[in-house]
């Protein structure tokens, strides 16, 4: 026998005599620490949201050497009485619940009553906490062997004070594991900055080695909340972003969503809370990234600051030791609000506003369209995301350049192959069905109006998009270089780029159309054999029904093994195979999957993009008029189906400026 090979016996003896014994209370304290002081800022997430749980409306975070030497947070709660001092640094001590009922409804941020002893078994731990009616208050502390000081007598203001200092000096091993200092404190400021959004109420300071680094006061109107989101967010984020609020049953999502314009090349700009508490949950994220699909350039990423409220009933934030990970009821209904919120809010045409990052003023909207949203007072409200059986509202029904307003299906095999012409030639290139191709027709009788504008006012004096003298967009002015369009509006010069704002204007009617339509199936000529592995085939099982709605028909010849003899016919040419592995796995992880959507937006798009406007052609004043009335119908027309802009608005401030006229 091996020397190795005895170790191991004699290994596996010893361990077999090990007794079962009850871990000492210290040492399972430290375990448990192990779950939820993970570095400094995990002990400063769990002091503040005891705060906050107090009814404090203000909190002192104070910080040393990246939290590593001292973290010391003040508030003014409501305090904790003498006799409940030492229960408070207890395991399975809380205020917060009292029964299993209380557990399935829970409304307050901590509730697992072990975060102050997880705490103090790591580190040198003091409390010192004061009632409002007390004259003086008690203090408690630990040097981190377990052993408690009876409470004495402290001076102390209304509150409680926690003071935490040499975090982990009792375990080197885990010690070693922190970052430097300033990384350690940069994960402090992160999250200090995310409670400062998902609680405006309150006022916060935070202090790293002496020096104040974020000091904020109560929200109390539009402007201190648009201030307090400069200071957190940056001006640029505020002048960028749409205030969005909906509500449905159980359900309520409000916040700030960014412009698709305004992405970023990180997930460095996007805070989620679910009632009041941080969550990192990827089906939510995912949901957000949907509904700026179609919008954003590709490998961008959006900027947001969302709040979902949930009844607590029908939320479970009892799923992470650390609370970072919530557990809906009705996951899917959650999921498919607030991605139909998202979308609905940056589907907006021209969802443009104006704030003054100084002042916090609400200025004129470029876009002053009932229903949309902008930052400040003007929030969604009542659109379609509020009920989650509608559709969503198309605005845009005429357009320009050939595409028939009357053709309501289209031939989307013959034109995925450019059998059938998208746009027609320049001669007969306006909608005669739009307003301003009926204005273009009068003309060409003999019937001239003065202008668009008069006819428009005269024609539609009862549609509020149009009637006005100067629309959104404006009047177009000139062509430049054959790409751009310039146009006059009433604040100023708008550029658009015409063949990226004829693409969106396609697309979208394109998307409008298929849904119309419906999923086509197209049998195939020669069925497709598939081998799945175990897990593909119980998923295959659970969501049959969805696939057949999908447009798929496919049945199971073998154990492991399905015969498909239908898919959608936009999809007939693709690679089937690998799309509906990629079903499977979106519906093994998610429950859900829009990979078929995804595809058949990508032939759309491509279709849109071969069929709208090309650079350099030359169009007539009627025909850009045309397009920038449609753009002003079309929901996302702020972007291209690439996700580049298609129009810009130079305001007569902005063209003062360049030229330092009144300087």
């Amino acid at each position: 026998m091996s020397e190795q090979t005895q170790m191991s016996l004699g290994n596996s003896k010893a361990l077999q005599r090990t007794k079962i014994e009850v871990l000492p209370a210290h040492l399972a304290d430290q375990i448990a620490a192990g779950e939820v002081v993970e570095r400094p800022a995990s002990v400063v997430k769990e002091l503040l949201e005891n705060a906050i749980d107090s009814g404090a409306t203000e909190i002192l975070v104070e910080v040393e050497q990246g939290g590593i030497e001292l973290i010391k947070v003040t508030d003014n709660g409501s305090g904790i009485p003498k006799e409940e001092l030492v229960l408070a640094v207890s395991r399975h001590a809380t205020s917060k619940i009292k029964s299993r009922e209380d557990l399935t409804a829970v409304a307050t941020l901590g509730f697992r009553g072990e975060a102050l002893a997880s705490i103090s078994s790591v580190s040198r731990f003091s409390i010192v906490s004061r009632q409002q009616n007390e004259r003086a208050g008690w203090k408690l502390f630990s040097n981190g062997d377990g052993r408690w000081n009876e409470p004495e007598p402290s001076a102390a203001p209304a509150g409680t004070m926690v003071e935490v200092r040499e975090l982990f000096f009792n375990t080197p091993a885990r010690k070693k594991f922190l970052k430097t200092q300033r990384t350690e404190f940069m994960q402090i400021e992160q999250l200090v900055k995310r409670l400062m959004l998902s609680r405006s109420e309150l006022a916060i300071k935070l202090i790293h080695n002496g020096k104040v680094v974020r000091n904020v006061l109560p929200v109390i109107d539009t402007k201190t909340q648009l201030q307090r989101l400069t200071h957190l967010l940056g001006a640029e984020f505020v002048e960028h972003s749409l205030k969005i609020e909906f509500e449905g049953q159980d359900v309520k999502v409000f916040g700030w969503c960014g412009l698709p314009t305004f992405n970023r090349a990180h997930t460095d700009m996007q805070y989620l809370f679910v009632n009041g508490r941080m969550v990192k949950d990827r089906l939510l994220s995912y949901a957000v990234k949907q509904g700026y699909a179609d919008v954003l350039y590709g490998g961008r990423h959006p900027a947001y600051l969302l709040f979902i409220e949930v009844t607590p009933n029908l939320v479970d934030v009892n799923v992470h030791p650390a609370k970072h990970e919530v557990r809906f009821a009705n996951g899917r209904w959650v999921y498919d609000f607030l991605r139909r919120s998202v979308r609905d809010s940056v589907a907006t045409p021209l969802a443009k506003s104006q704030v003054d990052s100084e002042t916090g003023e609400i200025l004129e909207n470029i876009s002053d369209l009932v229903g949309s949203g902008h930052v400040g007072e003007n929030s969604v409200r009542n659109s379609p995301a509020g009920k989650l059986s509608e559709a969503s509202i198309t605005r845009g029904t005429e357009y320009p350049f050939g595409l028939q307003s009357n053709q309501s299906q289209v031939d989307f095999q013959k034109a995925l192959e450019f059998q059938q012409p998208i746009s027609s030639k320049s001669g007969d290139s306006l909608n005669s069905n739009s307003e301003l191709g009926k204005w273009v027709e009068s003309r060409r009788r003999g019937e001239v109006q003065e202008s668009p504008s008069d006819y428009l006012s005269q024609k539609d004096s009862k549609d509020e998009h149009l009637s006005a003298e100067f629309p959104k967009l404006g009047f177009a002015k000139a062509q430049i270089h054959g790409v751009f369009i310039l146009a006059e509006n009433q604040h100023g010069l708008v550029l658009v780029d015409m063949h990226a704002a004829h693409e969106r204007v396609t697309y979208e009617r394109f998307k409008q159309q298929w849904k119309t339509q419906k999923l086509i199936a197209q049998p195939l000529l020669v069925p497709i054999a598939m081998t799945l592995d175990v897990s593909e085939m119980l998923v295959w099982e659970a969501y049959q029904e969805q696939f057949e709605n999908l447009g798929f028909q496919m049945s199971q010849i073998g154990p492991e093994q399905l015969k498909v003899t239908e898919v959608p016919s936009l999809v007939a040419k693709k690679n089937v195979v690998a799309l509906i592995r990629e079903m499977l796995s979106d519906f093994s992880e998610m429950g859900e999957t829009t990979r078929l959507e995804d595809k058949i937006n990508h032939i759309l798009s491509t279709m849109a993009c071969h069929g709208s406007v090309r650079a350099n052609r030359q169009l007539t004043i009627d025909e850009m008029n045309a397009l920038l009335r449609d753009m002003e119908r079309t929901d996302r027309i702020d972007q291209c189906n690439h996700g580049r802009p298609t129009w810009v608005q130079l305001s007569m401030e902005q063209l003062d400026k360049l030229f330092m006229r009144g300087q």
